[in-house]
């Protein structure tokens, strides 16, 4: 599923049981087919110690938790993506460039230390206008 959400927080539990059921299903046909979820990476309310890590308080009541749904067994690798020009749009380069930089650094500690699996970043957006090249280079380095 690509950017899992819910109309509703209250949703985050029948979310997080179709991910599991359809990470099962796809290794039932094929076990070395590798699985991912398609998250953008926002922390959920069951992950509240993260909270501050996230966007802005909207990208917690979206129903997805980026440990808890990357977690899953069956789930080979985590997923995020990174649009600090949308997430946020009135920040200029210098809080775009650290709220980046914390993202990564969340993620990948998680990656390390709470689920034991690779993280990927798979979607990464950012304006020409506030971000070169040679940033993202040293970011993901």
């Amino acid at each position: 599923m690509n950017e899992p959400r819910c109309s509703s927080s209250s949703s985050a539990p029948a979310l997080q049981a179709w991910i599991a059921e359809m990470a099962a299903y796809i290794k039932s046909l094929d076990k070395r087919h590798l699985v991912t979820v398609g998250l953008e990476g926002f922390y959920g309310l069951s992950t509240t110690n993260k909270s501050e890590v996230n966007p802005g308080i909207w990208a917690a009541s979206l129903g997805s938790d980026f440990i808890p749904n990357s977690a899953i067994s069956n789930i080979d690798f985590a997923s995020v993506y990174a649009y600090p020009d949308s997430w946020i749009p009135h920040g200029d380069l210098e809080e775009r460039t650290s709220y980046l930089s914390d993202w990564v650094d969340s993620h990948i500690s998680d990656g390390d230390i709470a689920l034991r699996k690779p993280v990927l970043f798979t979607e990464v957006s950012s304006s020409r206008t506030w971000m070169r090249r040679e940033c993202l280079t040293e970011m993901f380095c």
